[in-house]
């Protein structure tokens, strides 16, 4: 060696390592600032960003539009909302026979909605019918709507000593008059 030079060890005249660490930074962010605009161009339809800006406006105006239209015509369109029909109460019934038909309507003609086997138990909201030989039932109790359907009242009977629900009419206690008994009037006196 002689003494004027300078051996520089493991430098094998490629390019220095902090060239290569920025190139592959900018690599990295390319391609992902790639990724990013791929995104967008799916998400915007194939718009670029110039129709997708307008095509936001568009829609933005036509909602305003609207949003006043409705505004002018709301009081004639808009009415009360309906208030829920609270659902009667259920009365446990069990079917009694092999297999027990429930209905669309109270009529042996209706469309037939199920057939129950014997021992299910049904939820009975009513007795209807002229003579009273249809019940009402609660097809799915566990709604807090009515989905109603008709069986016949010799097709189930009464569970846990439930009263047969009726048509029948408590009436008003009624009253009995007292005894009057006049008192005769007193004597007048003069003075």
């Amino acid at each position: 060696m002689s003494r004027g030079s300078i051996t520089r060890y493991g430098s094998s005249g490629g390019l220095p390592g902090w060239l290569i660490f920025l190139i592959a930074v900018a690599i990295g962010l390319g391609a992902y600032y790639t990724w990013l605009g791929v995104q967008d161009y799916v998400r915007a339809g194939g718009l670029g960003v110039t129709e997708a800006t307008q095509r936001a406006d568009l829609i933005a105006s036509a909602t305003q539009e609207r949003a006043a239209t409705f505004t002018a015509v709301a009081p004639a369109l808009i009415t009360l909302a309906v208030t829920p029909t609270p659902v009667p109460p259920c009365q446990d019934f069990a079917v009694a026979v092999t297999v027990g038909i429930v209905r669309d309507r109270p009529s042996t003609n209706a469309a037939i909605l199920e057939q129950l086997p014997q021992g299910t138990t049904v939820c009975v909201i009513a007795r209807i019918g002229e003579d009273g030989e249809w019940y009402e039932l609660d097809i799915n109790p566990r709604t807090r709507r009515l989905d109603a359907g008709y069986m016949r009242q010799d097709l189930v009977e009464a569970l846990n000593p439930t009263p047969t629900p009726s048509r029948t009419v408590t009436r008003p206690p009624t009253v009995t008059p007292v005894p009057f008994t006049p008192t005769p009037p007193a004597p007048l006196t003069r003075p």
